[in-house]
């Protein structure tokens, strides 16, 4: 599998434990974490180890076995593009010792390829992936024993060679598109001055089809040294009979020199380099500018110092950059910035606006003046104190919090190895923090902010609806402007606005409820408000008894969902305007304030409601501590009491959306995605268009809010709250609710695909890339045991499309399957989606008929067994982490299609329905004779 690395990596706190560590006082720097068992053998093979009955959240006999080989495509040769990403994939096939294959050696032992093994190439290195379950002593040294063939004894034949082409030629293929050629653009540019734009990780396509295997040998020959591997495996161990078993299997090997590296870093100059990235398919227009700078990390305590600064510049000027926003002249707007990293040692700083059409020039002056500004008046001294407390505060939490990690030790323990870094003991790296954090002042981070902003080697490109070009001016015009900006007195930054605190209005007028119904065995009790809407009331700790669920360590949360029919399928009026109704309500927050001020009551009392529209329905979901459930059905009470929209949110998102759809950039794949839509629903129109738009007035989008929060709605909460205390909340804020019971009859209907058959076949792609599209349905009514079978059978349908496809007749890289049980339209909804050779496209599709007519043959005892075990698995694991939360989605489920509770008196019935007898019976029904088919294929 080819790993392609995000080219900006914006730093988040996560990132502050492994680059700003202080070290000791004698600056040798803090050692690796002690609960990692680390050593080298003599051949200097690496490797790292956690024992992960350390940690008590681990997931019980759960290995995760990583081998890392630290080459990739850097370190190719100008003849060998694509050679380590190649190699990668014939590791698969055989070796001295495995005849038959590594790969076949994997599933042998009961492991999946893509699910419990797999592997990834990207510029710096390769790494192979097991995940390893029930683990035994006898089945971790099996993977060792695989690992070593991996690492030292693959045979890489051309016979087997000639077929993995056609395999990778397929991932090539896979990954042509708009998105990948923009990547790529600015790939070669942020990159200009190293190796990396001319080693692309999976070649090319010509590199792919005739590279001899005796280069990917001695490229596996050169770089496949123990001394140039590390192994890292968290899982249950004894961590000394496991590094005794590690010295028999990679010990004797002998070390090797390896071949001289490549430089990774580019050769930084004092030039502005300009470019435009003019894909034809662009519809953004863009004006960016960058700089580049030595950037390198170490342990020391003078490094880590240095990457606490650069840390705590990089959130003052995310925070400034915002502000900033708010000065910007007309269009311009959208004012951003990030930080990351182009190769080890050299580090990218990146601003950009976007602009109206013909306005980039304009755009470039905004950027560099606020660029200017920035930089002569650096930061404020209370933002600079908000930012210290900020890391204290972090860092006094994180020395707990960091020490309980689960498999998240495994992803740390690799990064740390990849990048050559140490993972350090929370507690120790955490209090250096707090100690190194008084040793700097605003003055250290204003001076690391202009040294950013006075790097020489910078970068300026532009993007353009439709790849238009763009006159942006010379390397000589743009000095001039910042000449210019320099010299004048710029106004002072803007500052950080004071927000008022709020309080939601005080409720006064209470409405009343009343029991319904009430199931004692389940903990389940039905209300009626006096305003017409129900409630469903679950007490989840009736049913963690049934279901032997430990209850000591469960939050405390209540959860809440609101659910009424303000679907946005109308049959009369717009589609457009109820979505859009819901959005501005959504972002108007509570009407009166503003988008700060809620924003900080919103974290302050940690009340997050979202809301999700549906065809038929609109739901509002949240969750809170229990204590506080009176904040949380407080602002939904707002919002619903006060349907309006802020002028400023309807002027902000009215523009944004008029300007999508006045670009009249229309890629290939997207007319073929639209001729798709319209012969599954007959509909020509579902594409947001300015005639949509133009109607709707704020006027007329309050009106349709309005028309929503009418409608009755059926409230939903699991909560250990006494009941009580749950009925007099919901009286004071949901009975009193206005609602029309008469406004929600028939007034919606489902989305769904036209019955019959339908092909659709066009020659629109530019890229030699052809792509099968399949949806289909059947009517089958919703159950639990339905929608459970479905979601299995769409797995193993994948599967055996892979293996046919793929694996058989090496036609396809990866098949995406889909299918589901639709709850709002009792359809089962098949989805099949790849991409092959123009040339093979229309043999695949019959393959690919072939399978679904046989689509009972996949059924097997064996299988049956295999997800009856992995169900098990994933039922007790939601049922012991996230019990309530699972409660929660299962009662608005059977309350809204059976209206009662039955599903959670069922849950334990589940697995009855993978037994082979009742597969195949549902599996025997399953003919998806309504279909449609897509094929695109490239220009004639």
């Amino acid at each position: 599998m080819l790993f392609l690395q995000k080219i900006l990596c914006v730093m988040g706190l996560t990132c502050l434990f492994v680059f700003v560590t202080p070290v000791y006082a004698n600056d040798k720097g803090l050692p690796w974490d002690k609960r990692v068992v680390q050593g080298t053998l003599d051949n200097g093979f690496r490797y790292y180890l956690f024992d992960s009955k350390q940690e008590k959240d681990a997931p019980k006999g759960l290995t995760l076995a990583n081998l890392v080989v630290l080459s990739g495509a850097i370190d190719e040769k100008e003849n060998q593009l694509g050679v380590a990403h190649m190699v990668e994939h014939m590791i698969f096939h055989e070796s001295d010792e495995l005849p038959n294959g590594v790969r076949k050696a994997f599933t042998d032992m009961g492991l999946k390829q893509g699910r419990d093994f797999n592997a990834m190439t990207n510029s710096e290195n390769t790494r192979y992936m097991v995940n390893l379950k029930n683990t035994t002593p006898e089945r971790l040294n099996n993977v060792l024993d695989i690992y070593q063939q991996i690492a030292f004894h693959a045979e890489i034949k051309a016979s087997s060679l000639d077929k993995e082409r056609l395999i990778i030629q397929e991932e090539w293929r896979g990954k042509l598109s708009h998105r990948s050629r923009v990547n790529d653009e600015k790939k070669a540019l942020l990159r200009v001055g190293s190796l990396y734009p001319e080693r692309p990780v999976i070649g090319t396509q010509e590199s792919i089809r005739n590279t001899p295997a005796d280069q990917l040998r001695s490229f596996y020959q050169a770089w496949y040294a123990p001394n140039n591997m590390a192994l890292v495996i968290f899982g249950p161990m004894d961590t000394a009979v496991l590094e005794a078993q590690i010295k028999r299997v990679f010990g004797s090997e002998p070390k090797r020199e390896l071949p001289l590296r490549h430089p990774k870093d580019p050769v930084l100059d004092e030039s502005l380099k300009i470019g435009q990235l003019n894909d034809s398919g662009n519809k953004v227009n863009q004006v960016a500018f960058l700089y580049r700078f030595q950037s390198e990390i170490g342990n020391s305590d003078e490094a880590r110092r240095d990457g606490l600064i650069d840390y705590m510049t990089r959130n003052l000027l995310t925070d400034q950059i915002r502000r900033q926003r708010e000065v910007l002249p007309e269009h311009v707007r959208v004012l951003s910035s990030t930080k990351g990293t182009v190769s080890p040692n050299v580090a990218i700083l990146g601003f950009s606006v976007n602009v109206d059409d013909g306005y980039h020039v304009l755009g470039l002056k905004i950027l560099i003046k606020e660029l200017e500004r920035i930089k002569a008046h650096g930061f404020y001294q209370q933002d600079f104190d908000q930012i210290y407390q900020k890391v204290v505060e972090v860092a006094e939490r994180n020395k707990d919090a960091a020490k309980s990690r689960g498999t998240i030790w495994s992803v740390k323990m690799v990064d740390a190895v990849t990048s050559d870094k140490i993972l350090h003991d929370p507690q120790e790296s955490n209090d250096r923090i707090l100690r190194l954090i008084t040793t700097i002042s605003l003055e250290d981070v204003n001076t690391r902010l202009r040294q950013w902003l006075s790097s020489p080697d910078r970068i300026l490109y532009t993007q353009a609806v439709g790849g238009k070009h763009v006159d942006i001016g010379t390397v000589e015009s743009v000095e001039a402007l910042f000449d210019e900006m320099q010299s004048r007195q710029l106004g002072a930054l803007e500052k950080e606005k004071i927000v008022a605190v709020k309080a939601l209005p005080v409720v006064t007028k209470s409405g009343s409820v009343a029991l319904i119904s009430r199931d004692v065995e389940l903990g389940v009790s039905n209300w009626s408000l006096s305003n017409g809407d129900q409630l469903t009331l679950l007490d989840p700790s009736v049913l963690a008894e049934r279901y032997q669920v430990d209850q000591s360590e469960i939050d405390n949360k209540t959860y809440f969902i609101a659910l009424s029919d303000a679907g946005y399928n109308v049959k009369q009026g717009s589609t457009w305007a109820e979505q859009i109704a819901v959005q501005m309500s959504d972002a108007t927050g509570v009407y009166g304030w503003t988008d700060e001020e809620f924003q900080q009551w919103r974290n302050e009392n940690s009340v997050f409601l979202t809301s999700k529209q549906k065809a038929q329905s609109l739901a509002y979901r949240g969750s809170i501590d229990s204590d506080n459930l009176d904040k949380l059905l407080n602002v939904y009470h707002v919002n619903q009491v006060t349907p309006k929209i802020d002028i400023e949110v309807y002027d902000s998102i009215m523009a944004s959306l008029k300007r999508s759809a006045s670009i009249d950039v229309v890629r290939p794949i997207e007319v073929f995605s639209r001729r798709l839509a319209q012969a599954r629903f007959g509909k020509s129109d579902m594409t947001l268009n300015l005639s949509h738009l133009t109607p709707l007035s704020l006027e007329k989008l309050e009106q349709t809010r309005q028309q929503q929060v009418v409608l009755p709605a059926h409230y939903f909460m699991v909560s250990r709250l006494p009941e009580e205390d749950v009925t007099r909340l919901a009286a004071l804020y949901l009975a009193n609710i206005p609602r029309d019971p008469l406004a929600s009859i028939d007034n919606t209907t489902a989305v769904m695909q036209q019955a019959g058959e339908a092909i659709v076949d066009v020659s629109l792609n530019t890229e030699p890339k052809a792509e099968y599209r399949l949806y289909a349905y059947q009517s089958l009514p919703w159950s639990p045991i339905a929608a459970l079978q479905l979601t299995y059978l769409g797995e193993r349908l994948e599967a055996e499309l892979k293996q046919r496809l793929r694996s058989e007749v090496q036609g396809v890289y990866s098949v995406r399957v889909g299918l589901d049980l639709n709850k709002d339209t009792n359809r089962a909804e098949l989805s099949i989606q790849y991409s092959s050779s123009p040339a093979r496209l229309d043999d695949l599709a019959e393959m690919t008929k072939t399978v679904l007519s046989d689509l009972p043959d996949i059924v097997t005892e064996e299988w049956a067994k295999e997800i009856q075990d992995a169900f098990a698995d994933v039922e007790q694991n939601r049922l012991t982490k996230a019990f309530d939360s699972t409660l929660s989605h299962r009662l608005e489920l059977s309350e809204t299609l059976y209206g009662d509770a039955r599903y959670l008196d069922e849950m334990d019935q589940l697995t009855s329905g993978l037994t082979v007898a009742k597969l195949k019976t549902l599996v025997d029904t399953l003919t998806f004779t309504n279909r449609v088919t897509g094929f695109y294929r490239p220009i004639d």
